[in-house]
């Protein structure tokens, strides 16, 4: 758009001329007449050289040929590949796939053969073999192949049945399947009962339950929750019908005998 376009076309109340575009040469999207935006991408998100905002082009490489991931050719621009390996197989450390630099050593100086670099033997100079073991078969931590130091412990403190050193394994029972307070897994002690003295059916060593009860229903004083007892009488002498049972009633009625002629005399 000429200088003289500009002040010569005419602009709908929008601000649009009859194209679609306003004086600054934009449409209603934002795009110009190439199809770019104010900052020079088009509603791909491409530059007039076809990178985006980030720089790099529609199959995902940048203005070095480096994809998104910093590889070109498979190599960062350090000349390592996604795995850490050089063309020539070597890490940044000098190191192969196999843990071998170029003169056939390990990181440890050990050769394939285990040979030390310094020693010529099998030990370094602190007496540890290729895989990390010395003459007694322990590591630099004490502990052998198996995972166990000298007593016979791990890393965890746990000897090969499980056990530490006090007798108890990782969730806190001894081999006889009790804690350090005595009760098993299911809060039992070896005679039967629970941290509150009662056994699994709900008693205690009486014989009772958490409410004086027991397997028949009855207190100690011989009465069940409701107050009567196993021949169905409460402690006045009564049954649920109230009537007055045998006994008692024979006891009142020789009380009433033996009482009333002393009772009539002194009235």
């Amino acid at each position: 758009m000429g200088l003289f376009d500009k002040f010569s076309k005419t602009f709908d109340k929008f601000g649009y001329d009859l194209d679609g575009y306003d004086k600054k040469g934009y449409d209603k999207k934002g795009y110009d007449k190439n199809g770019f935006d104010k900052n020079g991408y088009n509603d791909k998100g491409y530059d007039k050289k076809g990178y985006d905002k980030k720089g790099y082009d529609k199959k995902g490489y940048d203005k070095k040929g480096y994809d998104k991931k910093g590889y070109k050719d498979g190599y960062d621009e350090d000349g390592f590949d996604f795995k850490g390996y050089n063309s020539n197989g070597f890490n940044k450390n000098g190191f192969n796939k196999n843990g071998y630099n170029k003169d056939g050593y390990d990181n440890r100086g050990f050769s394939l053969d285990g040979i030390h670099i310094d020693t010529q033997i099998t030990f370094d100079n602190d007496g540890y073999n290729k895989k990390g073991y010395n003459e007694d078969g322990y590591n630099k931590d004490g502990f052998n192949k198996n995972g166990y130091n000298k007593d016979g412990f791990n890393k965890n403190g746990y000897n090969k049945d499980g056990y530490d050193l006090d007798g108890f394994n990782k969730n806190g029972y001894n081999k006889d399947g009790y804690d350090l307070d005595g009760y098993d897994e299911n809060g039992y002690n070896k005679d039967g009962f629970n941290k509150n003295g009662y056994n699994k059916d709900g008693y205690d060593l009486d014989g009772y339950d958490e409410n004086g009860y027991d397997s028949n229903g009855f207190s100690k004083q011989g009465y069940d929750y409701l107050g009567y007892d196993k021949d169905g009488y409460n402690q006045e002498g009564y049954n649920k019908f109230n009537k007055l049972n045998d006994w008692s009633c024979r006891f009142f009625c020789l009380r009433f005998v033996l009482f009333c002629p002393f009772f009539i005399h002194f009235h």
